[in-house]
């Protein structure tokens, strides 16, 4: 399984600097990393939210080294652990902050069953979609 590394960091950065909207930012993620286990994604990002707040802060241990964090308690760590958890879908609720509006979920629902839509070609529409649209 091959990985788009460029636009994976450009994701991963967005996403620490979203800080309160990091669902939102893992959005990108989500897709790009589509079907990688949470040990490959931790791979993936934990070493990038570790270069980004080493030299953010570069008087800290912030590192990630042999697959593990130089300091357990650090910043780098808890963000990446923030970043990771939105991507493989366990971020804890208070991330997630919008409410569903119920009917226009079961609008799309009944239009992606009817459809038969892929998980694939569901990403690609949502993708789209967001693209479509202007949320300010």
């Amino acid at each position: 399984m091959s990985f788009n590394i460029f636009e994976i960091k450009k994701q991963v950065v967005i996403a620490i600097k979203a800080g309160d909207t990091l669902h939102d930012a893992c959005i990108e993620l989500q897709t790009l990393l589509a079907g990688a286990d949470k040990p490959t994604v931790k791979g993936i990002v934990a070493p990038m939210v570790s270069v980004y707040y080493a030299k953010k802060y570069p008087t800290t241990e912030q590192g990630f080294v042999d697959g593990k964090w130089v300091d357990s308690d650090c910043a780098a760590k808890k963000r990446a652990n923030r970043i990771i958890g939105a991507i493989v879908g366990t971020t804890p609720s208070q991330s997630t902050k919008a409410a569903v509006n119920k009917k226009a979920l079961a609008a799309m629902v009944d239009a992606v069953v009817s459809n038969g839509l892929t998980a694939k070609e569901m990403n690609a529409v949502i993708a789209a979609l967001r693209a479509a649209i202007s949320f300010e």
